[in-house]
């Protein structure tokens, strides 16, 4: 995670943008160091620590890899939340709450209470995971926010691969050590929470305490779904290259241990840890390249990149051909580099309003819960009746997603510019912060609660 000599090459690597937002970037990169111990703890390392250390059933072991989906599903519910009582807090909040079933673990061993702690862990990130997403657009300007998230990103899955790694390594000497990694990940997400709060979030542009209830929230989003066609288009390209992300994981992977004669190493290196280690240093990457030429276009590269990515998994397994299983997992770890960027930032592009972020960000998260939920058990169905056939069909989802992405890109190109945009972030350190020139001077510590949460 990011030490005192990595802070201060922080702070010289955004030497140009005013000091409020260059704190901001070193106080999140350290919560993104932190968090990313305990999303690879409770997310990702979690299925195999049922498996190997409290004997999960079939059943269970769905209800884990579901749970995360799940989630998603509370996005309005976090958006109004956010909205009441400001980002900030809700992302706060959320964080500490979703560590207490991980401190918890120390003294479960039955693999029901293992599943419902960490079930609960991960529906209550979600809503962290909104409120983060939500204040991007309001912490960063938008020259500048690419390369943020690619910096965020890179903190977050560098502590996230070790992490996962050395749990399996640690539960190999034995299995009982999860009752330790799992309390010590809990406290990593603690500190990153205190880390979070530092935040400074400037007062709000012209944004007030939203005390609407559920039914405002829904006509909010009834009213984007009518109105905003690029965003739909935009989403809908989105859905595709995520259902053939999540139709073909699972299913390359029975595939490539069906067919090749890779050793359990290599299997966890090629499936694993390559893709997850090009997502973290292809983040960066990805994010200058977001910055310059916009969002969209990035999503239009990750698409040809994701279909390329399926195509080397196709024709390795179809022609059992190892190094087209090689080049397929490091295409698909820089696909998801920048598909994580593009999944964080995509609500702050189309919403014309900061305030409209957390509905946009709500409908962003129920499509991303429907894929989640349903999509893999497509891909088993499709691999059950046609083998390889499955991951044909995932190949295709995704090309399908590029004229969509290319349609979205047009009707983008005719959108009002969103209003109360941060301009660019090259200011004097002495100057106002990089927000609208028409607006007022206002002290940026004046409000720390984040969207929807000003005082009286």
């Amino acid at each position: 995670m990011p030490s005192e000599g990595s802070a201060a090459g922080l702070s010289s690597a955004w030497k140009g943008v005013d000091p409020v937002t260059r704190r901001n970037i070193r106080a999140e990169s350290f919560f993104s160091a932190f968090n990313g111990i305990y999303m690879g703890l409770a997310i990702l390392a979690a299925p195999v620590v049922a498996v190997t250390a409290v004997q999960a059933n079939p059943l269970e072991l769905t209800i884990l890899v579901a749970a995360f989906p799940v989630g998603v599903f509370f996005g309005p519910l976090w958006a109004g939340a956010g909205r009441r009582m400001g980002m900030q807090r809700l992302v706060t909040h959320m964080a500490f709450w979703a560590n207490i079933p991980l401190l918890l673990i120390f003294w479960v061993d039955d693999s029901r209470l293992f599943t419902l702690l960490i079930s609960i862990s991960q529906i209550l990130n979600s809503g962290m995971r909104m409120g983060q997403s939500s204040l991007y657009h309001v912490l960063y300007p938008k020259l500048i926010r690419g390369r943020v998230l690619g910096q965020l990103t890179f903190w977050t899955f560098l502590t996230m691969v070790p992490s996962i790694l050395v749990t399996g390594w640690l539960l190999d000497m034995s299995r009982e050590m999860y009752r330790i990694l799992y309390p010590l990940a809990g406290v990593c997400g603690m500190i990153g929470c205190w880390y979070y709060h530092t935040l400074e979030v400037p007062a709000q542009r012209a944004l007030t305490s939203s005390r609407n209830g559920i039914r405002a929230s829904m006509r909010g989003v009834q009213n984007i779904l009518a109105s905003d066609r690029a965003f739909l288009f935009f989403q809908g390209a989105f859905f595709l290259s995520g259902s053939a992300f999540f139709m073909s994981t699972h299913i390359v992977l029975l595939l490539v241990c069906d067919r090749f004669s890779f050793s359990a190493f290599d299997l966890a290196l090629w499936m694993t840890v390559v893709p997850q280690l090009l997502l973290a240093l292809s983040s960066p990457i990805w994010g200058r390249v977001l910055d310059h030429i916009g969002i969209v276009h990035c999503r239009l590269l990750i698409s040809f990149v994701q279909t390329a990515s399926l195509a080397c998994y196709w024709v390795g397994i179809v022609g059992v051909s190892p190094i087209f299983i090689y080049l397929g997992s490091i295409l698909l770890g820089m696909t998801n580099g920048g598909g994580q960027l593009t999944w964080a930032l995509a609500s702050s592009h189309f919403a014309p309003k900061a305030e409209d972020v957390p509905l946009y960000n709500g409908i962003h998260f129920v499509l991303n819960g429907v894929r989640g939920l349903v999509l893999p058990w497509v891909g088993a169905v499709l691999w059950v009746a046609t083998g390889p056939g499955a991951v044909l069909a995932a190949l295709i989802t995704c090309s399908g997603s590029i004229p969509i992405i290319l349609r979205s890109l047009k009707l983008d190109r005719l959108r009002p510019p969103a209003l109360h945009e941060p301009s660019s972030p090259f200011v004097d350190t002495d100057a106002v912060p990089p927000w609208s020139a028409n607006e007022p001077k206002i002290e940026p510590s004046s409000d720390r609660n984040g969207i929807g949460a000003t005082r009286s």
